[in-house]
């Protein structure tokens, strides 16, 4: 009976619930659109926000390196102190060091340096700034009047060739004054295409647009290169570097009008709602019971909100089941989403704790984010010899690498109720920050010495971990992270597979005797060029210094890089037949080894192994000519004799038997250097060693190393030392 009649009342009433059904669904259209719409915006600020982040940090990382360059590097203040194009050394340093700029940010183009006082641009070649093609540049930044020494241009074209087809930019510009009359500029340019491809990456085009403008208004993208057919939904401009960032969703506009149709529909809905309210309320009022009990249930559960639909439902029951059904789904989403956005801010919040360092507002970082500390410190893992084993897995197999690594380092630490953060930095470096309490002592020592044990037992590789410092002088993250870094350079000179203290490496960075180095490669190449069977033991001794003063990676390669530079231009003074060899065998070798090496044992065993072999060939060479034992009978008699003031050309010439003219021929072509000189030296390291250990007067050191005129051995000395034999005793004697 009861189900009859209610039957009926349904059909009764069906098109006024089909009214009212269609009501309700253009009440939920209408809320999924503005909801949407809500969305879309929130979601395109936080986009904008993060690529504008991202394009920021790019920027900065580059102004921070160039300003961290010149003020702990002496190098680039060497390059604007000095004058003239003259100090080939020096360019050649500071040419390498902007390589290794250039390769560590590949946003990086190009760059020049200006140096005003003599007018010399440098980018690599020496130009005068007149002819440099983007004087007018210089020329604009040189009467600027802005007072901050580091600026970034407009986007504009750039190229230092006149055959070069020129490329969009932006520059940053650096203006350095390192002393009086020192002044000049660091421009560096940056590829406005490497930016597009970067901004690229992080959205999809099909569904968002977005648009970069610089200061002067230019687009970073031109107009077929992105759809800005869309509306624009959110924009932010950078304190940092003034740009613009617009970004909406493409075809936004259909969605604003859809949003506009629907809201006549809900006012002809609600219209109609109300009139069939009114008549069903009546009627249904002692059969809604049931419904209000499953209402109450709904509110019990979600609260007052009003449930969001799939679909429409068949009748009560079903309507109000679907509700909670979806209720529910959607609070599995949310969840997952809130999960997703902590993981996504723990990551930004592990990135901005490395780099916080003092002098920065600690009071960005929200303390309650982090768990309960006294101080923190961070380390550094790096897989020891990525070349050799690491990078020969596949990239499915190294992550699972990794990921072993991060479970066994969290476990161990955890152990030891050692709160921990760990975030793979790069591909080979895992840093981790320890968030520890001041009755901590050595733990975090011996848990790291254990992790690297436990990896060289169970892994097929090891890794070595650079331990930066937790006391009051380094509680901050960014501190500790820079000396973990800095840490794990003296990995070549120390080996692997270990832990790095940074209080270490401090400790022995105080014996480093950089001339003491320059002397030992000196000594090894006149060994070496002269063909003298010492130069093995001055090869070991030039190593064996440099494994002693624990040098860091870096100055290694600098070392040896001086080395095979010293190398070439001795033997390209020598026979053109030695030249030739070295430079097609040995030279080239040399240098490869160097930029590939990882350890400083590695390093020596195929250096040895490249000079061997061109010694060998050069002994192949010297047993070929006819007249390499008599002179070097020659060059050993002037080695014992250099003081006998007779000796010349022409003394050898009779004491031998050969022309003066032939002998000194044959000495340039065997030795690579005039007899003259080398009787000067020789003559002037005796006197230098006399005016040190002996009174005498200064003509009589003259006449006991073979200059019978005081005044020519005054001469002489002053063009080997650069000073008078008077002024050299007074210097020393201090």
């Amino acid at each position: 009976m009861n189900r009859t009649w209610l039957r009926r009342m349904i059909w009764s009433y069906l098109p006024i619930f089909f009214i009212m059904f269609s009501f309700l669904f253009f009440v939920f259209f209408q809320t999924l659109v503005e909801q949407n719409n809500r969305n879309t915006k929130e979601a395109s600020k936080v986009f904008v926000g993060q690529l504008l982040q991202t394009v920021d940090v790019s920027l900065k990382s580059l102004d921070t390196m160039m300003i961290r360059e010149l003020v702990s590097s002496n190098l680039l203040s060497d390059f604007f102190l000095a004058n003239g194009n003259d100090n080939v050394f020096l360019n050649y340093q500071v040419v390498n060091r902007m390589q290794q700029i250039q390769h560590e940010l590949s946003i990086i183009d190009s760059y020049y340096l200006v140096r005003y006082k003599d007018g010399i641009v440098f980018s690599g070649k020496t130009t005068k700034m007149d002819d440099f093609k983007d004087i007018a540049f210089i020329r604009s930044q040189q009467n600027s009047v802005e007072s901050h020494t580091s600026t970034w241009s407009s986007i504009r074209p750039y190229h230092e060739l006149v055959a070069q087809k020129p490329k969009s930019v932006i520059s940053l510009v650096h203006r350095v004054s390192v002393g009086s009359g020192a002044d000049g500029l660091i421009v560096v340019n940056v590829s406005v295409a490497s930016l597009r491809a970067m901004i690229k990456e992080m959205y999809n085009p099909d569904q968002a647009f977005v648009q970069l403008y610089d200061r002067g208004n230019q687009q970073l993208f031109m107009q077929d290169e992105t759809n800005t057919s869309g509306k624009v939904l959110a924009s932010q401009t950078s304190l940092y570097s003034g740009w613009t960032v617009e970004s909406g969703v493409v075809n936004g506009k259909v969605v604003a009008l859809i949003s506009h149709l629907s809201s006549i529909w809900l006012v002809l809905g609600f219209i109609i709602f109300l009139a069939g309210s009114v008549f069903i309320v009546y009627i249904t009022r002692k059969n809604y019971k049931p419904i209000e009990e499953l209402v109450f249930r709904i509110q019990d559960q979600f609260g007052s909100g009003k449930p969001t639909l799939g679909r429409l439902a068949v009748d009560e029951f079903t309507f109000i089941e679907t509700a909670i059904n979806n209720f529910a789904e959607q609070t599995k989403l949310f969840r997952k989403e809130a999960e997703a956005s902590a993981i996504s801010k723990r990551k930004t919040l592990f990135m901005e704790l490395l780099q916080l360092e003092r002098g920065v507002q600690e009071e960005a970082i929200d303390p309650a984010a982090l768990p309960q500390h006294d101080k923190q410190r961070v380390f550094v893992i790096e897989i020891d010899q990525p070349e050799q084993v690491f990078n020969q897995y596949k990239s499915r197999d190294q992550s699972l690498f990794k990921f072993v690594i991060s479970s066994a380092t969290h476990e161990l630490f955890t152990q030891h109720d050692i709160p921990i953060w760990l975030e793979w930095t790069s591909m080979l470096q895992m840093t981790g920050i320890l968030f520890l309490p001041d009755s901590s002592k050595e733990e975090a020592e011996v848990i790291c010495e254990r992790i690297t044990t436990w990896i060289h037992q169970h892994l097929a590789f090891t890794v070595s971990i650079g331990l930066g410092e937790a006391d009051a002088v380094a509680e901050l993250a960014g501190v500790s992270n820079k000396q973990a870094l800095e840490a794990l350079t003296f990995k070549a000179a120390l080996g692997h597979n270990r832990v790095i203290h940074y209080s270490d490496t401090q400790q022995v960075a105080t014996v480093k005797a950089t001339n003491t180095h320059l002397q030992a490669i000196h000594r090894l190449i006149q060994h070496f060029r002269l063909h003298e069977e010492n130069w093995r033991e001055s090869f070991d001794a030039m190593f064996s210094g440099m494994r002693s003063c624990y040098l860091p990676k870096s100055e290694i390669a600098e070392l040896s890089r001086y080395f095979v530079a010293h190398m070439d231009l001795q033997l390209s003074q020598a026979s053109k037949d030695y030249y030739d060899v070295w430079m097609s065998e040995a030279s080239e070798s040399l240098r490869q080894i160097i930029d590939e090496f990882d350890t400083l044992d590695e390093l020596q065993s195929l250096c040895y192994a490249t000079l061997q072999l061109y010694a060998d060939q050069m002994g192949q060479l010297y047993s070929g000519r006819m007249h390499h034992q008599l002179l070097q009978e020659i060059r050993g008699y002037i080695g014992r004799y250099f003081s006998n003031p007779e000796l010349s050309l022409e003394y050898l010439a009779d004491k031998f038997g050969i022309s003066a003219k032939y002998i000194s021929q044959l000495y340039k072509e065997e030795f690579g250097e005039n007899f003259l000189d080398y009787l000067s030296q020789l003559r002037i390291s005796e006197a230098k060693r006399r005016l040190l250990e002996q009174p005498d007067s200064i003509q009589e050191v003259g006449e006991h190393v073979g200059y019978v005129n005081a005044a020519t051995f005054r001469r002489v000395f002053r063009k080997v030392e650069g000073i008078s034999p008077v002024d050299f005793r007074k210097r020393h004697a201090m």
